[in-house]
């Protein structure tokens, strides 16, 4: 007896698998677009982020350094703890570790003339110092220090020391001009035996190279910032000082006619930048690099302090 065809289990039609085949295509086609352009709006706000998350560091690093501008080193009129020139910014304290670094006075050879004849007291370019109290000395080859005369500052940077038991003899670089400040004997400096100290000075050096913004703490040996990069991508980095009347000016200068735009006028520091993504993408700023300006202003709390004390 012939079996009987089980109903039900007929296949699709040729149109219908057509049908199923196409509307597949369609959504596996939206699927797609959909995530593509979530991919690309995702890289996008990545390049966007980048260049926020790249100000947002750069503002907290400039604001944390200049609440230390002047630590223990009262501006002069020719002599600040500030100083900018056109993308460099320079901020100068006295170390901590963990107490104040100390003056080192000078040990002037024997004699009576004063002041000394030109020169340091063991070479022309080396100072004799007095170890502090307890026998300690805390400069170092390579840092920065400044000498005072009377009232007189200039910066050296050590190059070479001799410990001579209760004292060092410290040698320093020739130049003439360090982090844009007089150095050395510089103006024709003479020593006074009576009234001459170095003291360690902590530098903060920002500049740009070129679209890099580095960050240094120290000089190499040929004076030139041995600098980190905090950000990249900078177009531009611009700083100006602000003076107590107002004013703003490229910098500070102690040698014209004007008594308000010295260094001890300095209240603060206007920053502009510039800073922009590290690639370029066709769906962010049409295709063209994506960049954002910044504007930061920083009234250091230690010139504040020194405008209220006097």
């Amino acid at each position: 007896m012939p079996r009987q065809a089980k109903t039900g289990l007929q296949g699709f039609t040729l149109i219908e698998v057509m049908i199923s085949l196409t509307v597949g295509i369609i959504v596996l086609s939206g699927a797609l677009s959909f995530a593509v352009g979530l991919w690309r709006n995702l890289e996008g706000n990545e390049i966007r982020e980048d260049v926020y998350r790249d100000a947002r560091y750069v503002e907290m690093s400039l604001e944390r350094d200049f609440q230390g501008t002047g630590v223990s080193l009262v501006s002069t009129v020719s002599f600040g703890s500030l100083a900018v020139w056109g993308d460099t910014i320079v901020i100068l304290r006295i170390p901590f570790m963990p107490t104040e670094s100390p003056p080192y006075d000078l040990d002037p050879p024997a004699g009576t003339n004063n002041p000394l004849d030109p020169g340091g007291t063991c070479g022309a370019r080396c100072l004799d110092l007095e170890k502090a109290a307890d026998g300690t000395f805390e400069l170092e080859v390579a840092d920065i220090a400044r000498l005072q005369v009377n009232d007189e500052r200039r910066l050296i940077q050590v190059q070479s020391m001799v410990d001579n038991g209760a004292t060092v003899a410290i040698g320093f670089t020739d130049k003439t001009e360090l982090l844009h400040y007089a150095a050395g004997f510089s103006g024709g400096l003479l020593l006074d035996r009576y009234s001459s100290f170095v003291q360690k000075v902590a530098p903060v050096i920002y500049y740009l190279d070129g679209t890099e913004l580095k960050r240094a703490e120290t000089l190499n040996l040929d004076g030139t910032p041995a600098g980190e990069t905090i950000a990249y991508g900078v177009q531009s980095f611009e700083a100006s000082l602000v003076f107590l009347d107002g004013d703003e000016a490229d910098a500070a200068n102690p040698a014209d006619s004007d008594p308000s735009n010295d260094f001890d006028d300095i209240t603060g520091v206007r920053i502009t930048a510039v800073m922009g993504a590290d690639r370029v993408h066709r769906t962010v700023n049409q295709g063209n690099l994506f960049t954002r300006t910044y504007e930061w202003l920083f009234s250091p709390r230690n010139l504040l302090y020194e405008r209220n004390r006097i």
